[in-house]
C-alpha cells in the first residue's frame, strides 16, 4: 500500500510539473484566440451584424464575427513586417468610445495591417496610401488588393485625421503605422499616431470560425 501511495505521488508531482512547464510555455509563445468585434478590417476579417452600418450605409444580409488565432512567437525572433495583420495593446489615445461617453480611457487589443515600419514614411493623399522607404527614396503609391474596390478611401480624410495625412510622417526607431483595411470604418493610426514595438502582441496567422471561411491569413 504504502509502495502504491508512493506512486501514485510521484505521477501526480510528474503531472504537476508538466502542467506548469505547458503553461509557462503556452502563455508567452503559444498561440492566442481572438474575437472580430468590429468592420474595421472587412473585407479581410469580418465583423459586423445584420442591418445597415451608420457610417458606411452598407447593408449586411447577415451576422458574422470571424475568430483568429494569433502567432506570439514570430515577433519574439523577427519584427513585424509591411503588410503583417497585427494584434497589440492600442494606446489608451485610441479609445474613442469610452471618450465620447466620458468613461476612463482603455488601452484596448486591436487587429490592423502593419503599413510602415521604422525608417518608413507614410502619407495618405488623393484617396490612397504612399510609402517612402529607405531603400526605394521615394514615395510609391501602395497597391492593396485586400481592399474592398467598392469602398474607396474618403478623400479627403476625415478633419480629426492628423497623422501622416496633411503631411507625411516619418516612423522612428520601434513605431509601426497601422490601418485598417476598411478604412473608411477603422480607428487606427491616421487618428493617434503610431504604435509602439512593445504593445504588439502577434501576428493573426489562421482564420478558423465560421467554418465555411476558415483558411490561413495573409
Amino acid at each position: 500500500m504504502a509502495s502504491s501511495a508512493r506512486s501514485l505521488s510521484d505521477v501526480t508531482g510528474i503531472m504537476l510539473c508538466l502542467f506548469v512547464l505547458i503553461f509557462l510555455l503556452w502563455r508567452p509563445f503559444g498561440p492566442q484566440l481572438f474575437y472580430i468585434p468590429s468592420e474595421a478590417m472587412e473585407p479581410t476579417l469580418l465583423g459586423h451584424e445584420l442591418g445597415q452600418n451608420n457610417v458606411t450605409g452598407i447593408n449586411h444580409t447577415d451576422s458574422v464575427h470571424d475568430h483568429i488565432a494569433v502567432n506570439k512567437l514570430i515577433y519574439r525572433l523577427n519584427d513585424p513586417q509591411r503588410g503583417d495583420i497585427i494584434v497589440f495593446k492600442a494606446p489608451k489615445e485610441a479609445d474613442g468610445e469610452d471618450k465620447m461617453r466620458g468613461q476612463p480611457l482603455q488601452e484596448n487589443t486591436l487587429v490592423k495591417r502593419c503599413m510602415a515600419i521604422p525608417g518608413d514614411s507614410i502619407w495618405i493623399h488623393d484617396g490612397a496610401v504612399y510609402r517612402k522607404t529607405i531603400t526605394e527614396q521615394k514615395f510609391i503609391r501602395l497597391t492593396e488588393p485586400y481592399l474592398d474596390p467598392k469602398q474607396p478611401m474618403d478623400d479627403p480624410q476625415r478633419f480629426d485625421a492628423m497623422f501622416g495625412v496633411q503631411k507625411p510622417l516619418t516612423l522612428g526607431p520601434g513605431e509601426y503605422y497601422v490601418l485598417g483595411d476598411n478604412r473608411n470604418d477603422s480607428n487606427d493610426s491616421r487618428f493617434w499616431g503610431t504604435v509602439e514595438r512593445k504593445r504588439i502582441i502577434g501576428k493573426a496567422t489562421f482564420l478558423y470560425s465560421p467554418l465555411q471561411r476558415i483558411r490561413f491569413l495573409h
